[in-house]
């Protein structure tokens, strides 16, 4: 439940914190004196849109911070454990904070989030009824949610089943079309990947081969200068057939050191030195021969290699850098060919799970419409019920279910939601013909419509704990203001309820009651709650009662009266609810 709404540099609110308690509480005050900025703040809580007119005159920003106890609230726990923002203690903070640039931050238990995630929570936490809301039942759209909320035990179920299995059929069935449509695309596109599919496979790729190519290339466009040095260097190694090569007068250096080398370390260490590098001279000598005989230049694979590489660059230009992702693209296109090639067989495929998916969809928006007919019955009968107490006593309502159009097929009717197109007709006259309920509801009317409707809900799952009323006692009076304060009352055993009226027989039934008012500080209006005690609700009820003599002792002996009777009133309701329980 709501427990704590704070308020800073909100319009004409400084500083301010309300403490709302159980049960029923009210909100009193002349017009004018400010009831609408509570409003405004709850609404900022919940996501509404943020003016930044609503910054106090001077400051540079506002915020509004709403806690609740969440202990009993299933639904909000689980959402806030999903999101990882965990309550401690199971109590939920929620604030929203506008400044004068425009910035709009977010927090749920400390940590900012975007606005969805706000109205995510809030919307688990607190219904918010104004005379806006009145524009809900003038679109029938919204009719069929009414019943599913009230009948939510049996249609729940079904309505789960109806929306898994539209986004099944929704899915086969955009596939499908989507595949009809592209016939002749695919047809074109499937000419051009076999196109790049056979140049691909006609190359006969291999990774990386371009590697081998390039060195092959190196080496056929340098070969007469390599087979130049390979010779030039044999021949100074090895000499000719008039002069000595160096491997011979190396041999000849070695020879001439060989009497001397034991004479001393020193000498026998350099002989050692040439006699190894002659060795190796030697080696690299007959390497070279090696070498310069097995050259050969042949001109048709040099051709051939630069051709290759020259194939290998122009695909390059078109499938991949490299021979490696060519090969990826052309594994690639092979699969998505196989795939397209197929289509025939996947569009039976497609046909035959769209016409079971038809068929399965078909079953239960038949049930969902069976149980909400079912529903409707018992609905209209407690709506009845609902609006006669609240001094509608000729009232008519019923929910109707629109057939199919003359050429319309069932599944052009599929919604996640099932086929059924609902409207409430309404009358509150007798001898008059039930219309559609937006066509001859007045406001007042519309007002109780939506009591009842808040008064059968309230005790379902789902609804949040804290319910604002804004002003829903507009249009009433006398009698049916004593009804509608007792459906509050009614409601509050089961919500906290925070009603902003202007009525004395609600607010009497108040369990609290908070007092609106506008005061003048140095030259500056500000508007401030009280909560009021018993003298003071007195005071308060007698000058909403109204007259000249409001302050009179007979005035306020007339509020305690009326407070001494509400006191009565309510545990009279709560005995017989607890009878009926």
């Amino acid at each position: 439940m709501l427990l704590q709404l704070s308020i800073h540099h909100l319009a004409l609110i400084d500083e301010m914190t309300i403490d709302f308690a159980p049960g029923m509480n009210v909100l009193t005050g002349e017009t004018g004196a400010g009831k609408s900025i509570v409003v405004d703040a709850v609404n900022l809580v919940l996501g509404e849109r943020a003016a930044k007119e609503l910054i106090s005159a001077g400051e540079m920003k506002a915020r509004v911070e709403a806690v609740f106890d969440i202990t009993d609230n299933a639904q909000a726990k689980a959402l806030l454990s999903e999101m990882e923002l965990d309550a401690e203690d199971d109590i939920a903070s929620i604030s929203r904070e506008l400044t004068s640039a425009g910035k709009n931050i977010c927090r749920i238990n400390g940590t900012v989030v975007p606005l969805a995630k706000l109205r995510q929570i809030s919307a688990q936490l607190l219904d918010i009824h104004g005379q806006h809301e009145h524009q809900l039942l003038l679109d029938s759209r919204n009719h069929v949610g009414y019943l599913d909320g009230y009948a939510a035990d049996e249609i729940g179920p079904l309505l789960e089943k109806t929306q898994q299995l539209y986004g099944e059929w929704r899915g086969i069935k955009t596939k499908l079309e989507r595949m009809r449509k592209s016939v002749a695309e695919r047809e074109q596109r499937i000419d051009m990947l076999r196109f790049q599919y056979d140049e691909l496979k006609n190359a006969r790729l291999i990774a990386d081969e371009e590697i081998e190519l390039e060195r092959q290339k190196v080496f056929y466009r340098n070969a007469g200068k390599i087979t130049s040095a390979f010779e030039e260097a044999a021949a100074l190694l090895l000499g000719g057939a008039v002069d000595s090569g160096a491997v011979d007068m190396l041999r000849e250096s070695v020879e001439a050191l060989s009497p001397v080398a034991a004479l001393d370390e020193k000498y026998e260490a350099i002989y050692a030195r040439l006699d190894g590098l002659y060795y190796e001279l030697e080696d690299a000598a007959r390497d070279l021969s090696a070498l310069s005989d097995e050259m050969e230049f042949d001109e048709e694979e040099a051709d051939r290699v630069e051709a290759r590489l020259d194939l290998l660059r122009r695909l390059s230009r078109k499938y991949g850098p490299s021979t490696r992702e060519m090969i990826r693209y052309r594994d690639s296109i092979s699969a998505q060919l196989e795939e397209m090639e197929d289509s025939d067989g996947a569009m039976e495929r497609l046909e035959k799970e769209l016409r079971q998916a038809t068929k399965a969809l078909k079953a239960v928006s038949e049930q969902l419409t069976q149980a909400r007919m079912e529903a409707a019955k018992r609905f209209e009968k407690s709506i009845e019920t609902q609006l006669r107490d609240l001094g509608m006593k000729n009232v008519r309502l019923a929910m109707d279910f629109a057939p199919l159009g003359e050429g319309e097929r069932f599944w052009e009717r599929f919604s996640a939601q099932g086929v059924d197109q609902i409207e409430m007709l309404f009358c509150a006259n007798l001898g008059q013909p039930m219309r559609p309920l937006a066509k001859v509801a007045s406001g007042g009317e519309l007002s109780r419509i939506m009591l009842a409707l808040k008064n059968l809900l309230a005790q379902k799952p789902g609804i949040p704990r804290s319910m604002v009323f804004d002003e829903i006692d507009t249009g009433i009076s006398g009698r049916t203001a004593q009804v509608v304060s007792e459906k509050m009352t009614q409601i509050g055993d089961h919500h906290q309820v925070i009603c902003v009226t202007h009525l004395p027989q609600i607010a009497a039934m108040a369990d609290e009651q908070f007092l609106v008012r506008k005061h003048d500080i140095n030259g500056v209006t500000r508007t401030v709650v009280l909560r009021l005690d018993e003298q003071q609700r007195a005071q308060e009820l007698a000058r909403m009662v109204g007259g000249a003599d409001c302050e009179s002792e007979t005035s306020i002996r007339h509020a305690y009266t009326m407070l001494e009777d509400a006191k009565s009133r309510k545990k009279a309701l709560r005995e017989a609810f607890a009878g009926q329980a």
